[in-house]
């Protein structure tokens, strides 16, 4: 009996890998043009009826927040907690990062606000124009001493009562497992006396990883959660601060994912775990402020 030759169902599997791919960027692309195209008229509005620029932004959220998952057939994306984000604010809203597919995720939850961006992608001409039109904040990592501009960026918007979103992790996780805070994310809120609002997100990594243009895995079909946490202010916390808040923020977030996987908390926080004396809150009545696991 001759021995089975795979390689024809290797090259199969690679084909279909490849035209799925293609078949997600298609429409992510094209979401991104249509987002362009018809965001486009909105800059003809004078600034004096859309002062907070709501106009080009609930533009983006309707083809890249609404359209792009649901013309996606290998994608699912469950969201909850939404409803903390219509509840007040201005909120300083941070989130994890996993994937570049995590600004979609942001964008279904439908909301208005402003966010800090990567300076990179103000260097990409159809989509640079969307961004400033909108009133998104370009952060240049590499430059520290851009670091008084985004906080004077920031608060300008929070002082119109529009919340801003970032990454306070500053790029994505190649492992899944959450990086650093960086604590002067968190300076907003503080200079600005506004709470956080974490937000968890989970499965981004699946459908795009770090350094990679397709899925992990051998399925196509992936599916992500988002949920909006209870918002953090600095007077929740035993011992206020920037660095705490950033702690605080962390732990929640963190909280949430270790509840989804079902895993421990090296998995999520690292080898050192869960670090239990930052970002402590003050005491809470019994029973407040559990992650549900539904």
């Amino acid at each position: 009996m001759r021995p089975v030759d795979s390689t024809g169902g290797v090259v199969i599997s690679r084909v279909r890998r490849f035209i799925i791919t293609v078949f997600c960027w298609h429409i992510v692309l094209n979401c991104a043009f249509a987002s362009f195209i018809f965001g486009m008229p909105t800059m003809l509005v004078p600034r004096a009826l859309d002062p907070e620029r709501k106009l080009p932004h609930r533009v983006g959220v309707f083809w890249w927040g609404v359209m792009v998952w649901a013309l996606n057939p290998f994608w699912r994306l469950e969201v909850e907690g939404v409803e903390r984000l219509n509840a007040g604010g201005p909120y300083l809203i941070c989130s994890n990062h996993q994937s570049m597919m995590d600004v979609l995720v942001l964008m279904a939850l439908r909301s208005d606000y402003k966010w800090v961006s990567g300076v990179r992608f103000f260097k990409i001409p159809m989509l640079a124009m969307y961004m400033r039109m909108t009133g998104y904040i370009a952060a240049d990592l590499k430059n520290p001493f851009s670091a008084k501009g985004i906080l004077e960026e920031c608060a300008g918007w929070i002082d119109k009562g529009v919340s801003v979103g970032l990454f306070p992790e500053g790029t994505r996780s190649a492992s899944g497992r959450l990086g650093s805070f960086k604590a002067g994310a968190f300076r907003v809120a503080l200079e600005n006396d506004v709470a956080v609002l974490p937000v968890a997100i989970d499965g981004t990594r699946q459908i795009m990883p770090k350094g990679s243009w397709t899925w992990l895995g051998e399925s196509p079909f992936k599916t992500v959660r988002v949920r909006v946490l209870e918002p953090v202010a600095l007077g929740d916390l035993a011992n206020p601060s920037a660095s705490e808040l950033s702690h605080a923020v962390r732990n929640a977030i963190g909280d949430q994912l270790v509840a989804w996987r079902g895993t421990d908390d090296t998995e999520v926080f690292g080898s050192r775990g869960r670090p239990s004396d930052k970002g402590r809150l003050r005491a809470l009545p019994e029973g407040a402020g559990e992650i549900a696991t539904a």
